[in-house]
């Protein structure tokens, strides 16, 4: 049996959720997806920026994209979408777990902060709690809520996004002076639930031809403070941050196509070498 190339990257006739997929790399994901062929259901908290987010994207490819509001810690919410989902397209190929965030930057910007208690001593516990909830607990709810679809169907590609901020410690001194609050400390213990919350449910659905794998980027350049940029460009090998639009499509798209077929569980770190030093 031998494939062509352009096959094993076709999703023509697919249907794919993504949550977050209204800006940045959940809009990134959707893109390449709707590109490659699949039909998008875009999630958001908000309906209306989903509901804009999938017009642009369907303008832009002529995929059929729909938006759809979710709020990822709700169980009723993702039986909703995943019901809706299949009501109207009578399938589910593809989930890209995406929405998440590392919660609210309380307090302003301070050039004298502390930053190892911003980091640690000083980090509400509530705000712990939902950070893990969203990043975490919304990625679990969504992958068992797909499975079902997915094991009748005795297929499908399920794409959690957890981060390099899940695989090595930040230095914080890259904040110094930069205007910038630092990553807390729940984000980075909920992308490394991500990473081997991916290991432990993809060798569970493997046997029902589903591939669960995850990607873990890096930093992407949003025009931050050029000393932030500078200091933290110092940290990765290749020199640069990753670009929205660009970067993270192609590996989206390798984890959700049949290019993939027979990788299980695993992690794709996309940081330009940040955590290869």
């Amino acid at each position: 049996m031998r494939v062509h190339v352009k096959e094993l990257f076709d999703l023509s006739g697919q249907v794919a959720i993504v949550t977050g997929g209204n800006r940045n790399l959940g809009y990134d994901a959707a893109e390449a997806l709707a590109e490659a062929g699949a039909s998008v259901v875009i999630t958001s908290r908000d309906k209306v920026r989903a509901e804009q987010a999938a017009e642009k994207l369907a303008a832009s490819t002529g995929a059929t994209v729909l938006g759809a509001v979710l709020e990822v810690t709700s169980e009723e919410g993702w039986a909703t979408l995943v019901a809706d989902t299949v009501a109207r397209f009578g399938r589910l190929d593809i989930l890209v777990n995406n929405a998440g965030g590392r919660g609210v930057v309380y307090g302003e910007p301070d050039p004298h902060l502390d930053l190892a208690a911003y980091f640690l001593e000083d980090r509400p516990l509530a705000e712990w709690r939902r950070v893990l909830d969203v990043n975490l607990t919304g990625v679990f709810l969504g992958c068992r809520a797909v499975a079902p679809v997915m094991k009748a169907a005795r297929r499908g590609k399920i794409v959690n996004i957890a981060s390099a901020d899940g695989i090595v410690g930040r230095d914080l001194r890259v904040y110094e002076n930069t205007g910038l609050n630092p990553t807390v400390p729940d984000y980075l213990a909920a992308k490394a639930g991500v990473i081997n919350l991916t290991r432990g449910i993809a060798v569970v659905l493997a046997p029902f031809g589903i591939n669960v794998n995850c990607i873990s980027p890096g930093g992407f350049f949003r025009n931050q403070p050029p000393r932030f940029v500078e200091k933290y460009t110092q940290m990765i090998p290749l020199g640069r941050m990753g670009r929205d639009g660009v970067d993270l499509k192609g590996a989206v798209l390798f984890c959700a196509s049949p290019a993939s077929d027979f990788m299980v569980g695993h992690n794709l770190v996309l940081d330009g070498g940040f955590t290869a030093w």
